[in-house]
């Protein structure tokens, strides 16, 4: 894993030059799935330093997520209204939408962020973990997998959006593990399976988090028609969900 460690790393790195040179949405997106994956393998060591390095890589991409949400958001609006109604709702969050763009490049410009790149290359020349066990790397998976079926049954039993947004979470882990864990066992079909649902639970997600940020906007007709819109899909991609997750034993729990 310490080899998937340097990729993802490289991969990061391209994606935050690429920013630097001007901001894209792609560009964004790349920088985040690069962060979270290496998080995720992080999250595989016992290690203090290990777990130290992994609070740090969260916090900082979590100045992020505001800019993500809004250019998804940006990207549903043009699907769902027409031009008139696209003009307004830019007109009002126009502002926001900038803000949260330059708080982006802000965090990749700063002090923090240099030296925490610098501490990450100090990690990954010096680290002892093994990462590159095997068995080590089956475990985690079926850890991985166990936690996601857990979450599975209680969002399934309280049909939170809380619930359900972290069986989300624990898919995204089931999958990066699996793609830092080739050798093991399962790993082929937690990949492709977790593809297929992350897509879905993430158009869900974003539901949430578009009607969140519409209850704190201001008032507007547009805002109203939005709300109408997004909750329908919201319950669209839900049942979606539940019917891909019917069809798939992966995230059942196995009979006592």
């Amino acid at each position: 894993m310490h080899q998937r460690l340097l990729n993802v790393t490289r991969d990061l790195e391209q994606a935050q030059d690429a920013l630097l040179e001007f901001y894209d949405p792609d560009r964004l997106y790349d920088f985040r799935v690069a962060s979270r994956r290496i998080r995720s393998i992080l999250k595989q060591s016992s290690n203090h330093r290990s777990r130290a390095m992994r609070k740090t890589w969260g916090g900082l991409a979590a100045v992020t997520g505001d800019a993500r949400d809004w250019d998804v958001f940006l990207l549903t609006v043009k699907k769902l209204l027409e031009p008139d109604a696209l003009d307004a709702f830019r007109q009002i969050n126009e502002e926001q939408i900038t803000a949260s763009r330059a708080a982006v490049i802000e965090m990749l410009e700063s002090a923090p962020w240099r030296r925490h790149l610098q501490a990450w290359e100090h990690y990954l020349e010096t680290s002892d973990e093994n990462f590159s066990d095997p068995e080590a790397g089956q475990a985690a998976l079926d850890q991985a997998l166990e936690r996601a079926r857990r979450r599975l049954l209680s969002a399934r039993a309280t049909g939170s959006d809380r619930r359900w947004h972290k069986f989300r979470i624990s898919v995204k882990e089931v999958r990066y593990v699996a793609e830092a864990s080739p050798d093991a066992a399962s790993s082929a079909e937690a990949i492709e399976t977790c593809k297929k649902l992350q897509t879905r639970l993430g158009d869900w997600h974003d539901t949430v988090v578009q009607l969140n940020l519409l209850d704190e906007l201001q008032t507007a007709p547009v805002h109203e028609e939005l709300t109408v819109l997004i909750q329908s899909r919201k319950k669209q991609f839900l049942s979606q969900i539940r019917a891909m997750l019917a069809q798939n034993p992966l995230f059942s729990m196995p009979p006592p």
